[in-house]
């Protein structure tokens, strides 16, 4: 038996692993989405997919020195010139790098095709979205009952009520999460366990995705000119650009990104 043989398949098998758990989670729903939903395939959460991802990479990187340290020498003739010299940066070094600086860069600037193949994904995470219902809020599957009461407007006591009417035993200081574990339901029916019974009061935030939304984006959701809603935004002491992320903009300044949009949503059902 032969470490350096062994050393290459677990190389083979973490490419693969990497490769089947990459794919999943460019295509998964984005965390709120997943979380809220309870959103499997195959039996994995999207958590476990990433848990997989990390570890798998981690024994990739311990494989791949191993496999440098048995491979030292041929690595090295790599990088000789034809007189058998140490030259670092050989040719094909140099468009080894080149070639890594384009996915770098292109990512980091969005350049076509990489946008496109991240806009792609986007696109799929979105698509998620409409097949199913995001939370209220961030991570509200993690706030108590009495905490995500409170947040969605809805009173404690009816709400406990609604889950009395139902058969459901409940304690104020279960986690959303908890609560969904114990009667084999999602976070998102919970939720609609309680809306189908006191009304959605959250109507006005239904605006989603707003940490990877850009300005111009948000302004179309809004049925708004985006000069417009720049120059709003301005009056209001906010400072962006059309292509800005919207969340960090308006969390950099110390504003919150639900309140502004609902200040948009409340001026446009006045007008209306």
């Amino acid at each position: 038996m032969k470490l350096k043989k062994i050393t290459s398949l677990v190389m083979l098998w973490s490419v693969i692993m990497m490769a089947y758990t990459g794919i999943v989670l460019y295509i998964a729903p984005h965390g709120r989405v997943a979380h809220w939903t309870n959103w499997e395939l195959f039996g994995w959460t999207k958590d476990q997919f990433a848990q997989i991802h990390t570890t798998f990479m981690v024994l990739f990187v311990v494989a791949t020195l191993l496999h440098i340290y048995y491979n030292w020498k041929p690595l090295i003739s790599y990088m000789k010139n034809r007189l058998k010299q140490f030259v670092f940066f050989t040719k094909e070094m140099l468009i080894a790098l080149l070639i890594s600086l384009l996915f770098l860069f292109g990512t980091l600037y969005e350049i076509a095709p990489f946008s496109s193949f991240l806009h792609f994904g986007e696109s799929i995470k979105d698509n998620w979205i409409e097949k199913s219902e995001e939370p209220p809020y961030g991570h509200a599957e993690e706030s108590t009952l009495k905490d995500f009461s409170q947040k969605t407007g809805y009173d404690l006591t009816k709400v406990m009520k609604v889950f009395q009417k139902h058969n459901l035993s409940v304690m104020e200081n279960q986690t959303i999460k908890e609560i969904a574990s114990d009667q084999d339901m999602t976070a998102d029916q919970i939720y609609k366990l309680i809306t189908g019974s006191l009304g959605n009061k959250l109507n006005k935030n239904k605006i989603s995705g707003l940490g990877r939304k850009e300005f111009r984006q948000i302004a179309k959701e809004l049925n708004i000119d985006i000069d417009q809603f720049l120059q709003k935004l301005d009056a209001m002491g906010i400072k962006a650009q059309k292509k800005d992320k919207f969340r960090s903009t308006i969390e950099k300044q110390g504003f919150n990104e639900r309140d502004v949009i609902s200040t948009f949503l409340e001026k446009d059902q006045k007008e209306k």
